[in-house]
């Protein structure tokens, strides 16, 4: 009988890149929400907790912001956008295998909404949890500029 702790059959390894994902997208959406807070006036909490809102919420700040704000902001938060796609293509999706003998890296990852089919690559979802912590990091970097009343200092790419 499995530990009822552990996911039965899913590599542990699958189960931590996955969890990581998460925890970076959070974070993400939470600098988001902060940036829209800030620029409206709004609690930051409030816009957090609706789904999809601290992206909206953020692509709406950034368009009414400075020049200079705006074209620092508007290519990390379109990042984020990207990135958050794929963290709900890998959180909302089935770990599954064809047969019950498979090794690690033949899971696959199945949408359950697109029926989307990709593999549950160790390498890959640490990559992505990579990407999401880069650009919140980025996101933290133009906020701290812009409350700091400084210019962005980094390459928004």
């Amino acid at each position: 009988m499995p530990d009822e702790d552990q996911t039965v059959g899913v590599p542990d390894e699958v189960v931590h890149a996955v969890g990581r994902i998460t925890i970076a997208a959070g974070e993400l959406e939470l600098v988001l929400a902060v940036i829209a807070g800030m620029e409206t006036g709004g609690n930051a909490f409030a816009i957090l907790a609706k789904p999809g809102e601290p992206l909206r919420a953020a692509r709406l700040a950034v368009r009414a912001m400075r020049a200079l704000y705006r074209e620092a902001f508007e290519p990390v938060v379109e990042s984020a956008a990207a990135l958050l796609a794929r963290r709900h293509a890998v959180v909302h999706a089935m770990l599954i295998n064809e047969a019950p003998d498979q090794v690690a890296g033949d899971w696959r990852l199945l949408h359950y909404k697109t029926y989307e089919r990709q593999p549950a690559d160790v390498s890959t979802l640490g990559t992505l949890g990579a990407q999401v912590m880069k650009t919140r990091n980025h996101l933290v970097q133009v906020l701290t500029a812009k409350i700091n009343n400084q210019a962005p200092g980094f390459d928004s790419r």
